[in-house]
């Protein structure tokens, strides 16, 4: 892998250790590039799973229990909209990812992603995804976006995706992992492990690459996934990049297209849990190879670019999280491959979700405790 790892020094000022030493708030991070501080911005979360800024500056957090919040853009107080789904929370499930319609101000569009469950099974679940319209603090109007069949819901509890971006046309982009049934990533008659494209209300757009497929989903636009766990568009270039889960090892960066196979389980870098082999093959025909892999995982998590105007040093480098090793990831990406890696910020905590706030602040979502911090300036 062409390119280098560079260590991180902390300057510690003002800060306080829980029992487990997890607690590195109000504290100065020094990197390569750029020195801030990191604040609490909101905290009393279960697991705050996905975050995304209303237009008012406001943020909204889904916490993966079931319960949606609005935070303040100052942080001083949130508030729990009413009328979000009911979730099967457990395992890998809840409630789990929040976009906002990019016409927002003009249609008050939220979108959700969650794992639903059959009325009569409970323990059968499968990802969904709905519209409501965000008004007085309650979503309303609420639309079904995608739902499988029932056929399709398992009692499985793990490998949900999911994540839920607009691209820079207005289509809207989710991911949906392999439920644990791995063969299904590769077969197009199946949602799992797949990532879709669809319009804004649900309806399937006429260019999508396996739309005359009669064998095929018309919503799949790329296949061949373990678990996609980010999603994001380059602010240049509008490439869709993903980052997934792998098994032990072989976490994967992504840059998606269209109708393309991606490979799992055919090809792959880690192995099994237990240390056995699942393919001999790490290329295939017909296959694309990531734009980058960690062996050993790192359990990558949410991803974003940096747009904002605070940390110019950073500009369009890939923020990618890691539960596993509780780190944010510094990218710095030539031409589509990743040229730079840093650690920027050691939580000891799991961190699952990353977004740059309108003022260029990076927000980062913890989970032990449930908490978003803020990077703000240092001086």
């Amino acid at each position: 892998m062409p390119y280098k790892i560079v260590g991180i020094t902390f300057i510690i000022s003002s800060i306080f250790f829980n029992n487990n030493m997890q607690d590195w708030d109000y504290s100065i991070q020094k990197t390569e590039k750029e020195t801030f501080k990191v604040e609490t911005f909101s905290d009393g979360f279960d697991v705050p799973w996905g975050m995304a800024f209303l237009p008012d500056g406001n943020l909204l957090v889904s916490d993966r229990s079931g319960d949606l919040w609005k935070i303040k853009k100052n942080g001083s107080s949130k508030i729990q909209i009413g009328g979000t789904p009911k979730v099967r929370s457990k395992g890998q499930g809840g409630l789990l990812d929040v976009e906002v319609h990019p016409k927002f101000n003009e249609n008050s569009l939220v979108y959700l992603s969650f794992s639903d469950f059959l009325i009569d099974q409970k323990n059968k679940t499968y990802t969904s995804i709905i519209s409501g319209i965000l008004k007085n603090n309650n979503l309303l109007k609420q639309k079904i976006i995608y739902k499988a069949p029932d056929s399709l819901y398992s009692t499985e509890e793990h490998h949900y995706g999911t994540r839920i971006i607009f691209d820079n046309y207005g289509y809207l982009f989710f991911a949906i992992g392999d439920r644990g049934n791995r063969e299904k990533a590769q077969l197009l008659n199946y949602p799992n492990g797949k990532i879709h494209r669809l319009h804004d209300d649900g309806t399937i757009p006429h260019d999508n690459p396996f739309v005359n497929n009669e064998m095929a989903l018309p919503s799949i636009w790329s296949f061949g996934h373990r678990n996609p766990q980010g999603l994001v568009i380059h602010p240049r270039t509008g490439e869709i990049w993903e980052s997934e889960h792998g098994p032990m090892g072989g976490d994967e960066l992504n840059i998606i297209s269209s109708g393309n196979n991606y490979g799992w389980p055919v090809i792959t870098y880690g192995k099994n849990y237990n240390g056995t082999i699942i393919s001999h093959l790490t290329h295939n025909d017909g296959m694309k190879q990531p734009v980058l892999y960690w062996t050993p995982s790192i359990a990558v998590c949410g991803i974003t670019f940096y747009e904002g105007k605070v940390f110019t040093e950073w500009k369009n480098n890939l923020f990618a999280t890691s539960l596993k090793y509780e780190r944010l990831h510094r990218l710095e990406i030539l031409d589509g491959k990743v040229v730079e890696q840093e650690i920027i910020y050691d939580a000891g905590s799991r961190v699952r979700d990353v977004e740059i706030g309108p003022l260029g602040f990076i927000y980062v979502a913890l989970e032990d405790p449930g908490r978003i911090v803020r990077f703000i300036p240092a001086d």
